[in-house]
């Protein structure tokens, strides 16, 4: 997980803050097909994740998302991702929900790079 860094000031003291720390995933719905070449999947679920135990300011978020992604079977390449983040909480969810377009973009980057690593295999 990449670290989520953002400044927080209490009592006119700014600290940095990193979330990265995993907590859980929770897959609530996968759905996969295919069709001659092509592979589709869908899939909504859950990334908690949380600041390390000795962090100065703790905390965490989580982010509900769905994702669906196209994949040409034959080259192995992904053709379409989206991501949309549904709902956020915990002490730096609104954090994430501001950063939503960043969040997301970053998301998918990992998607299609992991998943073309995986289809090397």
């Amino acid at each position: 997980m990449q670290s989520l860094k953002t400044k927080v000031s209490s009592f006119g003291i700014s600290v940095e803050v990193g979330v990265d720390k995993l907590d859980s995933v929770k897959i609530e719905n996968l759905q996969l097909s295919v069709n001659g070449n092509t592979g589709q999947a869908s899939a909504r679920g859950t990334l908690a994740c949380k600041t390390s135990d000795e962090a100065l300011v703790e905390g965490g978020f989580s982010a509900t998302a769905e994702v669906r992604l196209k994949v040409d079977l034959t080259t192995r390449k992904t053709t379409d991702i989206s991501i949309e983040i549904m709902k956020t909480g915990g002490r730096f969810g609104d954090i994430v929900k501001g950063l939503e377009t960043e969040v997301s973009g970053t998301l998918r980057r990992s998607l299609a790079k992991n998943l073309g690593k995986f289809c090397e295999k």
